[in-house]
């Protein structure tokens, strides 16, 4: 949305002429408050500005929280060829290759 103004009996939003609807919402919020419709038009401008600050505000503490939550797996280049992390004393168990069950009779048969 834009800034709501009242000028010279018009009401502008966003430098544009506001819609019936949005005449008809403004000119109930001013009955019931009994300010006129320049007051609500301020308060209302006064009450967007809030709520994008607030989203803001909020905005950047998610970011900050982000990044604090934010985890790195560094590992340093001798420690990716071993397999451990720092500070870890149990060195990587390199698995036991697979050998083949074959007889030797079957192995070293004559053609």
């Amino acid at each position: 949305m834009g800034q709501i103004e009242y000028k010279e009996g018009v009401l502008l939003v966003g430098g544009q002429v506001a819609a019936d609807s949005i005449r008809a919402v403004i000119a109930a919020l001013s009955i019931c408050t009994g300010n006129d419709t320049e007051t609500t038009c301020d308060l209302l401008n006064q009450l967007l500005q809030s709520f994008d600050d607030t989203i803001a505000s909020l905005k950047s503490i998610m970011e900050e929280i982000g990044e604090l939550l934010e985890v790195t797996q560094d590992i340093c280049e001798p420690c990716r060829h071993r397999g451990t992390r720092h500070g870890s004393s149990i060195k990587q168990v390199t698995p036991i290759q697979a050998k083949a069950n074959i007889k030797w009779q079957e192995k070293y048969r004559p053609p």
